[in-house]
């Protein structure tokens, strides 16, 4: 038998075609995706931007005052130390993402009225000091918690004594109205209090001062008190406020914008120069790379302006960015689905985030191993692949129709209660339609993070005398983090995008204001774009739609990057 197996024909050759040509065949169908997303999403961009409708001597004056010294000090740079060139890559980004985050704030402090986003900022400040002072105080955790929560459920929501006691109107400010101010406060709570009980509120800058000048001016202190010493970390910390409290002096932008410029772009990149040449001297040569191209675009811009050529006709421009929806494609603008997005963005990943988490914290460290954890866990498999438009349904009829139990009547103690759902196309409930979506992917990204954490570690952590909740705490949580945001990151990326809830949920009408609260009617990016594809107008669903599109794809990029520097932030303090 080993004879004819020896003689057989191929017997002891070793051909490697076969494995050449799988590798090839990859590499070519990997090509032609990237090759194939990039010529859409470049088409999509020339729509949105229209770059051959700017002057010649537009794009010359950029060539030259801007791409040719950058490419220049680049090669330089590059041929010095690639780890130099890093350096100026990763400086130029601090004042990008800045830009970025200012721009979501304004867009959010556009959707809330300054004196409403003040009350509940004001609100949630006083259990975070009440949290500081217990730290400083030493107190035992179940104190600190008792207290924080206690300070914080009267600060949001007021004691309930306004059936014992008549809460007084809104009176002025004096010495003999003291008591009956103190009285509303602690009956009705902050935000309540704040916006219908005070005749006189802060104006918008002082809305804005007071809401990130304090932790932004803490946070750059605590950096520079760890890098340096406590008095440069001071000094640090005040000249931040002073740097906020300079911007009423200058005439060129409204205070409130400055402001968060200077908060969001001026700190973050003052930060990054003076740390990075204070430890970094044998790099420190690459921040030439981000001040040639911040001075090039910015000589570039005074240019083409005093010889008054113009650049690209775009339909994404600033003004597409604030404008409201109109019906004609020159002057219709994406706001209030834009501002919509962030929104829901927000209540999804707030009620998804920690559901999901906890739940995949229980499957996997708490539930014992029985047939109703498995069948659970299959469940949860199969609700990942469900279509959509099957949350969309569910999402309508669980939170706005309750079941089919909205309008109806109950009495309780004598007393009759009509059940109501939320309401129709509420932002809250498009939100919690779309957390419905993501909840499986997220369970079951978190579930194989904790999963990957080695076994050794838990044994470690029991055999040292900690708790099985402890050890969650301090070993399997920060250990799963970066698995946990890595699956956040693709389930918000399906969210951003998805339509069919929405329609279901929103109702998909024509908004043109912002949403101002939770049960506010909103609309979404996904929505506006679709609607804008089915007008008769070849300018809607050319030039228009592509601009939303890109705005989405902008949008998207910007969470996802958020949530990819929390993830390498946490893997940085592992390794």
């Amino acid at each position: 038998m080993a004879a004819e197996t020896e003689n057989s024909p191929g017997f002891g050759r070793v051909s490697r075609t076969r494995g050449v040509v799988f590798r090839y065949v990859l590499l070519v169908s990997t090509l032609s995706g990237l090759v194939s997303l990039g010529v859409l999403l470049t088409n999509v961009a020339v729509d949105a931007i229209r770059p051959f409708s700017a002057d010649l001597g537009w794009y010359t004056t950029y060539l030259v005052a801007f791409l040719c010294p950058s490419a220049l000090v680049g090669l330089f740079l590059y041929s010095k130390d690639r780890d130099t060139l890093a350096v100026g890559i990763e400086g130029l980004f601090v004042p990008i993402a800045g830009l970025f985050g200012a721009g979501t704030l304004l867009l959010l402090f556009e959707a809330i009225v300054f004196y409403v986003w003040f009350a509940w900022i004001a609100a949630i400040a006083v259990p975070v000091i009440v949290y500081v002072g217990c730290r400083a105080m030493e107190l035992s955790l179940r104190r600190r918690t008792i207290a924080v929560l206690a300070t914080g459920w009267i600060a949001l929501f007021g004691v309930p004594v306004s059936r014992f006691i008549a809460v007084p109107d809104a009176l002025p400010l004096t010495i003999e109205s003291i008591p009956s101010h103190v009285l509303t406060l602690l009956a009705l709570g902050i935000p309540e209090y704040v916006q219908f009980h005070v005749l006189t509120i802060p104006n918008q800058y002082l809305s804005y001062l007071f809401t990130l000048t304090p932790p932004v001016a803490i946070y750059v202190g605590r950096r520079v008190h760890h890098n340096e010493s406590r008095r440069l970390g001071r000094l640090a910390g005040g000249l931040v406020v002073v740097g906020a409290l300079s911007v009423v002096f200058q005439k060129v932008l409204d205070p409130g914008t400055a402001l968060i410029l200077m908060m969001t772009v001026a700190v973050p990149t003052v930060y990054y120069v003076v740390m990075t040449i204070r430890h970094r001297t044998d790099v420190r040569i690459g921040l030439l790379f981000p001040a040639v191209v911040v001075g090039g675009a910015f000589l570039g811009r005074v240019l083409v302006w005093a010889l008054g050529m113009e650049g690209p006709a775009a339909w994404l421009d600033m003004a597409f960015l604030t404008d409201t929806p109109t019906g004609m494609p020159e002057t219709t603008g994406l706001n209030p689905a834009l501002v919509g997005s962030l929104l829901l963005m927000v209540v999804v990943i707030a009620s998804s985030f920690p559901l999901g988490v906890g739940a995949a914290v229980y499957l996997e460290e708490y539930a014992p191993d029985t047939w109703y954890t498995r069948f659970i866990q299959l469940n949860i498999s199969n609700l990942a692949g469900v279509p959509s438009v099957v949350y969309g349904l569910l999402g309508l009829g669980l939170f706005i129709d309750l079941g089919g139990f909205s309008g109806q009547t109950v009495s309780i103690a004598g007393t009759t209660i009509t059940l109501s759902g939320l309401p129709a196309g509420s932002l809250l409930a498009g939100g919690l339609a779309i957390s419905l979506l993501i909840l499986p992917i997220v369970i079951i990204s978190s579930q194989e993070a904790i999963r990957s954490v080695p076994d050794s570690l838990r044994q470690a952590s029991f055999g040292m005398g900690a708790t099985q909740w402890q050890t969650i705490k301090n070993v399997v949580l920060p250990r799963s983090i970066p698995g946990v945001l890595t699956g956040t990151i693709l389930a918000v990326g399906r969210a951003v995008g998805e339509t069919a809830p929405l329609i279901m949920v929103l109702a998909a009408d024509f908004k043109v204001t912002p949403p101002t609260s939770l049960f506010d009617k909103t609309s979404a990016l996904p929505l506006q774009v679709y609607n804008w594809a089915f007008l008769p107008d070849e300018a809607f669903r050319h030039g228009v739609l592509a601009a939303g599109v890109v705005t989405m794809i902008v949008v998207l990029l910007s969470i996802n990057s958020i949530a990819i520097v929390v993830r390498n932030k946490y893997e940085t303090e592992q390794q």
